[in-house]
């Protein structure tokens, strides 16, 4: 017979102790972890503990004895003689370094424990200068009754700049990005700080992924740069289309198709192409490009040109460019200019629809704070683009002004839980409006529970409210609760989406499930009007 010997791991207890009660008030106001799985973590915590010590004046302190007695260890602390203050003496030439401070005749007088701070605060001054090989440290040290005295020098280093920087795994990187995002330039300083720097932004890049951080080659007369990065397919399908038979005997189509090419000349471009039908009763076509940081400058120019037709009643043709300026990643501003031509393709009937042309001038601001999560989200966006214009129709020519905006923001109450809020807002100034130039909303990307496009408006304000639950690192579980408020006929009307959703990513494609009530009221929701959202995005 075997017998079976199970061997529990105690955990050891570690306590502090003086055996001068002055002493002993000082070691019970220390934080530090009692809590142990063996003598190693035990002795590498004292010495945590007696280093602490050295940082607030007891220069001298040790460790007399140690004693152990079942699962608690005890260690006898003798604190001795406690500096209060430093007293520093700073050279002609390093007094560059020490400008907020109080400095008489140059001497600098801080309390000690601000001591190993200042040390530290003036290496990192010379680390941002380039100097990053240079030297503090306190010469001449003395202690008299209850201050140190010491002469701080500094060994500065040469100054060193980013001389090359070097792509690896990805030789074809677009060149402009170094230059306009990491803003790398001739000559740029070389320190800790713009390393950081790099590598975070490196993971804002949705066409390449950074695969292991920079490495840097330090030479004589010159500093490389090594970025290790990964070309990102991020180009992605979403469509359906389905083909019916007219009464006159031609072929309908129906369905939508959403095609997106990002970064395949390996400029960072992106080109869009949107199609969308409904049978006859509405069609859309939609081509649109970004181009950022063209003939390798801060300026990237989106353009858009896109069609639509509202069954036989009449059809819009819109022109839309942007010419933005990259104040920093997180910032751009632009200039934008948008124009739009409409035909009434039933003048016969008596309805508010004319033809019209129409163009506005205006200027757009854009901050964004990216999430770094597998979904790309963004942690804050905000968008910000008034415009003014002029509308001309048969009979008569009108002023108009235009403010479209929109704000979202994640608030992630842990790991796994979060609430997203978005708001967008919507408003066309006139002195007469007509129906084919009005705002259109309703849908998938706006409020939820009502048809693409269907609500037709000169001003709107709605919020997207989701709680979000991760249930992996690439799918969540949201609630839908929408609501906003609209101008219909001169008359206000409100809005209401609630449901569910699941969004998740199968091999190289991702997948948008949900299902969600509309109305004007909570009270008019009906299970019978109840709308299902699917996609299913692929990338390549």
């Amino acid at each position: 017979m075997i017998n079976s010997i199970k061997v529990f791991s105690q955990e050891i207890t570690l306590k502090i102790n003086s055996k001068i009660d002055s002493e002993k008030k000082v070691l019970d106001d220390l934080i530090f972890i009692k809590k142990h799985k063996d003598f190693s973590s035990i002795n590498s915590e004292l010495q945590k503990i007696s280093w602490y010590l050295k940082v607030n004046g007891y220069f001298t302190n040790t460790i007399d004895s140690i004693t152990t007695k079942n699962n608690s260890t005890t260690a006898f602390f003798s604190l001795n003689h406690k500096t209060e203050r430093a007293v520093l003496y700073i050279s002609d030439d390093n007094k560059v370094y020490f400008k907020n401070h109080n400095l008489k005749n140059n001497f600098i007088t801080v309390p000690i424990s601000n001591l190993a701070s200042i040390l530290n605060e003036t290496s990192k001054k010379l680390d941002n200068e380039g100097k990053s090989f240079s030297k503090v440290s306190l010469e001449n040290i003395s202690i008299k009754k209850n201050t140190l005295f010491a002469v701080l020098k500094i060994d500065q280093s040469k100054k060193r700049v980013i001389s090359k920087v070097i792509i690896k795994d990805y030789e074809t990187f677009p060149q402009s990005y170094l230059k306009n995002y990491f803003t790398i330039y001739k000559n740029t300083i070389f320190n800790q700080k713009k390393i950081k720097e790099i590598s975070l932004l490196s993971r804002d890049l949705e066409f390449a992924k950074e695969i292991k951080p920079p490495e840097v080659l330090f030479k004589n007369d010159s500093t490389f740069l090594f970025l290790y990065l990964k070309k990102q397919q991020n180009n992605s399908f979403d469509g359906i289309i389905n083909f019916a038979s007219k009464e006159n005997g031609g072929v309908l189509f129906n369905g939508n198709l959403d095609l997106k090419l990002n970064n395949i000349l390996n400029t960072g471009e992106v080109f869009n192409l949107f199609w969308n039908s409904i049978g006859e009763e509405k069609q859309e076509f939609k081509i649109s490009s970004i181009t950022p940081y063209i003939f390798n400058s801060k300026f990237s120019p989106e353009i858009s040109f896109s069609i639509y037709k509202q069954d036989s009643t009449f059809l819009n043709t819109k022109f839309n460019s942007k010419l933005f300026y990259n104040i920093n990643q997180k910032t751009k501003l632009a200039l934008t200019y948008n124009s739009e031509t409409s035909e009434n393709l039933e003048e016969t009937l008596s309805n508010n629809i004319e033809s019209f042309n129409n163009y506005f001038l205006g200027f757009q601001l854009e901050y964004n704070i990216p999430k770094n999560d597998f979904f790309f989200n963004d942690k804050f966006n905000l968008n910000l683009n008034p415009s003014i214009g002029k509308r001309k129709t048969k009979t008569k020519s009108s002023k108009q002004f235009k403010i479209e905006t929109s704000a979202s923001y994640i608030w992630d109450l842990n790991t796994r839980n979060s609430f997203y809020i978005r708001n967008k807002t919507g408003f066309l100034n006139s002195d007469s409006l007509i129906d084919n130039e009005l705002f259109r909303i309703g849908g998938t990307n706006s409020i939820r529970g009502f048809n693409e496009q269907s609500i037709f408006t000169n001003s709107y304000s709605y919020f997207n409210l989701e709680y979000r639950y991760l249930t992996s690192k690439n799918s969540f579980l949201y609630s839908i609760s929408d609501i906003g408020k609209v101008i219909v006929n001169n008359k206000s009307k409100t809005l209401y989406g609630l449901g569910l959703g699941y969004m998740f990513n199968i091999n190289n494609s991702r997948v948008n499930l949900g299902s969600v009530l509309g109305g004007n009221s909570i009270k008019e929701l009906d299970i019978n009007n109840l709308q299902l959202i699917l996609s299913w995005k692929s990338f390549f």
